[in-house]
Order: C-alpha cells, then structure tokens, then sequence
C-alpha cells in the first residue's frame, strides 16, 4: 500500500453565477448615451461653420439628440442580446424560470423603443437641413 501525499492547495469555490438581470450596471445606458452625446458634439464641431440658417442649426440639434439616443439604445441591446443568450443556455436547466423572462425580452423593449425614437430623430435631422 502506497502512502498518500497531503494535499498542498485547496481547491477554490466557484463564485456564483450573475443573474441575467444583472448583466450591466446601471449607468451602462448612461455611459452609452455620453459617448454619443460626446460623438454629436464632435460632429457639431466639424459642422459648426456650414450651418448658417436656422434649419441647418436645428439639424445639428437633431443629430446630437439622436447620437445621444443611439448610444444608449446600442448599450441596452447589447444588454438584451446577453440576456436572450443566457435564456437560451438556462432553457435546458429551467424551463419554467425562462418562461417568467420571456414576456421581458419579446414584443417592444426599451431598447428597441430608443432605437425606434433615435431612428425617427435622425430622420428628423435630414428632414429638417433640406
């Protein structure tokens, strides 16, 4: 019979998995609509000197407020799609749990909702300038 050694490290516990609810923090859709914000500002800058009439200057706020919407409809899809994902893994564990999220993740969701309104603001943008 052979002596066994002892053991010199322990094996780590497994943290718990994240919850499909918890996937960004909350200022996500924030940071998202900054960075848009910051992208319309760039914009406004590099076009500040062609506009001249009032029409052309309301276009320019157009676009800022959809950049600005934009970024934050990517983060919160982003989010869903990470969402969707995780219910499609956890279908096979817990069918009935992913029953309860469905109803969140299919028909008008606020991401789609701001894309939609971001969408209508830029075409509002170029509808204004011509």
């Amino acid at each position: 019979m052979q002596p066994t050694a002892p053991v010199s490290v322990r094996p780590r516990p497994r943290m718990p998995r994240r919850g499909p609810l918890t996937v960004m923090g909350p200022w996500a859709p924030v940071a998202g609509g900054l960075l848009g914000l910051l992208l319309g500002a760039i914009a406004v800058l590099v076009l500040a000197g062609t506009a001249e009439s009032f029409e052309e200057r309301m276009a320019l706020v157009f676009l800022v407020l959809g950049l600005g919407m934009l970024g934050s409809a990517g983060i919160l899809l982003a989010d869903e799609v990470r969402m969707m994902r995780q219910r499609s893994r956890d279908a096979a564990v817990r069918p009935q749990w992913v029953e309860a999220t469905a109803g969140l993740l299919n028909g008008l969701t606020p991401a789609r909702l701001l894309l939609a309104l971001s969408g209508f603001v830029l075409f509002l943008a170029a509808y204004v300038s011509r």
